[in-house]
C-alpha cells in the first residue's frame, strides 16, 4: 500500500521490502491502455513522472475513457476532481501496467473504481450529500476531529452525488 511522502511525493515498500520512491522508472517496453471512468463521479487521471512529481493528464467524467500509449514501468493515479478521494484499478491505488501487456499492439482496457471505503468516510459523504445546509455541524454532537472534517467536505463544491446508496 503506499504511503504519503514529502510533498507530493510518494513510496512504497518493493519485493525487496525497500521503502522507494514511486515514479517512472524506463520507457522501453510499450503499453496501450484505456482508462475507463465507471464511477459517478468525474475523476483526475495523474501520471508520476521520472522524478516522482504527479502530473496531471486528463480529467475523466463518468462512463468516459482515455486513451494513453505509456509504458509497464510508468505509475498511473486517479482521485475525484472535488474530494481529491483516491480511486482504484483491480483495487490498486497505483496502476501500472501487467507486463503480460506490454508490446502488444492493440489497446486494454482499465476500469477506475471507488476503492474499499471505511465505515467513517461512508457516512462522512453520507452526511454531506442529506443534510440540509441550513443545519449547522456544530449541533451534531460529533467529536471535534469528526466535526472538522464533515465541516471541510461540507465548503467543496460537489456537482454530482458522491454515492449511491445500493452501489
Amino acid at each position: 500500500m503506499p504511503e504519503a511522502g514529502n510533498g507530493d511525493l510518494i513510496y512504497e515498500i518493493n519485493q525487496s521490502g525497500e521503502r522507494v520512491l514511486v515514479r517512472s522508472i524506463e520507457s522501453v517496453r510499450t503499453a496501450y491502455l484505456r482508462f475507463t471512468n465507471r464511477s459517478s463521479r468525474p475523476i483526475d487521471v495523474w501520471w508520476r513522472d521520472f522524478n516522482g512529481a504527479k502530473q496531471h493528464f486528463v480529467k475523466l467524467e463518468p462512463g468516459t475513457y482515455y486513451d494513453v500509449n505509456t509504458y509497464l514501468t510508468h505509475p498511473w493515479e486517479f482521485t475525484d476532481v472535488t474530494t481529491k478521494e483516491r480511486y482504484v484499478i483491480n483495487n490498486n491505488p497505483i496502476f501500472r501496467a501487467p507486463a503480460n501487456v506490454g508490446g502488444m499492439r492493440y489497446r486494454t482496457n482499465w476500469n477506475i473504481t471507488v476503492g474499499v471505503r471505511s465505515l467513517r468516510n461512508i457516512v462522512l459523504l453520507f452526511l454531506v450529500q442529506n443534510l440540509p445546509l441550513i443545519v449547522p455541524t456544530a449541533s451534531l454532537g460529533l467529536p471535534q476531529v469528526l466535526a472538522d472534517e464533515l465541516r471541510s467536505l461540507r465548503n467543496l463544491p460537489f456537482e454530482k452525488p458522491l454515492f449511491a446508496l445500493g452501489s
